[in-house]
């Protein structure tokens, strides 16, 4: 997304993943520090690791801070940060999605690197479950210069591009 916000000729501002961002930082603003320790990934991004053409190609090893770790409160966070990105699908497939992720909660790993501020360039988040799957980047701006932008990817470990949605 570039610009990552403006404002329309009427008037109206506009900031499309503004919810998606305010809510990764949400997530990890309410780590302690010892737990941003641990959350913190080794390997810096710079772009999406499963965009396109990585159908399927998610890291063998999960990596970051298991949610299984985590108080109630910061759990409930994640799947606030979870749920923008699950909102784009029809009513009964995202309620059904997040009931999903929720049971697979503890098995969830989030990482970031860069920075935790989402404000340079490759300061990265990401959500791991055993079905989730979500990655927030920010990039040097390609056609305005002096500011970021956004890449950010939502897939599912098992119901990934073109599987059916089937729950239990």
């Amino acid at each position: 997304m570039e610009p990552t916000s403006w404002t329309g000729d009427n008037g109206t501002d506009y900031a499309p993943m503004d919810d998606m961002k305010k809510a990764m930082l949400a997530m990890t603003s309410s780590l302690t520090q010892q737990e941003q320790t641990e959350a913190k990934l080794k390997e810096s991004f710079s772009d999406v690791l499963v965009g396109p053409q990585k159908d399927g190609q998610f890291p063998e090893k999960k990596e970051g801070l298991q949610a299984g770790k985590l108080t109630a409160d910061q759990k409930k966070l994640i799947l606030a940060a979870i749920n923008p990105w699950v909102a784009n699908a029809d009513d009964a497939t995202a309620a059904a999605l997040m009931k999903t992720y929720e049971a697979e909660l503890d098995q969830t790993y989030i990482g970031w690197s860069g920075t935790l501020g989402l404000t340079n360039h490759a300061d990265y988040m990401r959500i791991d479950g055993p079905s989730v799957w979500i990655e927030f980047v920010c990039q040097n701006g390609v056609v305005i210069q002096n500011q970021i932008h956004y890449h950010t990817v939502y897939r599912d470990h098992t119901r990934d591009y073109g599987g059916e949605f089937t729950f239990s």
